[in-house]
């Protein structure tokens, strides 16, 4: 009977020994041990940042990449984009018009230029970039116009 229980023990503490021993990880699989967000200056770093819990060192690393490099289209839009998410119309506006001046033929410009100018209220402006819009036949800037004055009739 006591030889029993000391097999059962000692069984059991050789698999809690064997258990104990086993990898943590998958075999394979590297551990992450690059931070969620790298500190480098990227478009795509600052809009991770941006959707993150710490939106203002996305706008800053965007601005750092403007300073660098004047003429980064994508960081102008995305600045632009920000502009009107928090209600700053007039820098919106600045954003892009200085994109049309890089790019005279980014169609995008032309959508955000009307929606900024519709919300500060110069509706004859906004029609004429709303018209822009229209005749570039850009389906999907198009259908974002409608969604946006669809929005703005409710």
């Amino acid at each position: 009977m006591v030889y029993k229980k000391f097999l059962i023990l000692l069984t059991g503490t050789i698999i809690i020994v064997f258990l104990y021993n086993l990898p943590t990880h998958v075999v394979g699989v590297e551990e992450q041990t690059t931070p969620p967000f790298s500190k480098e200056p990227s478009i795509d770093n600052a809009l991770k940042l941006i959707s993150s819990n710490n939106p203002m060192q996305g706008i800053f690393m965007l601005r750092k990449i403007l300073e660098k490099e004047p003429n980064n289209k994508e960081a102008l839009f995305n600045l632009g984009i920000l502009s009107i998410q928090s209600k700053q119309f007039t820098n919106a506006i600045d954003r892009f018009n200085q994109l049309l001046i890089i790019d005279s033929l980014d169609k995008r410009a032309y959508l955000h230029l009307g929606i900024s100018n519709f919300e500060l209220g110069n509706k004859k402006e906004a029609d004429t970039f709303f018209n822009k819009v229209l005749k570039s036949k850009d389906t999907l800037l198009i259908e974002q116009l409608h969604i946006f004055l669809n929005n703005k009739s409710k």
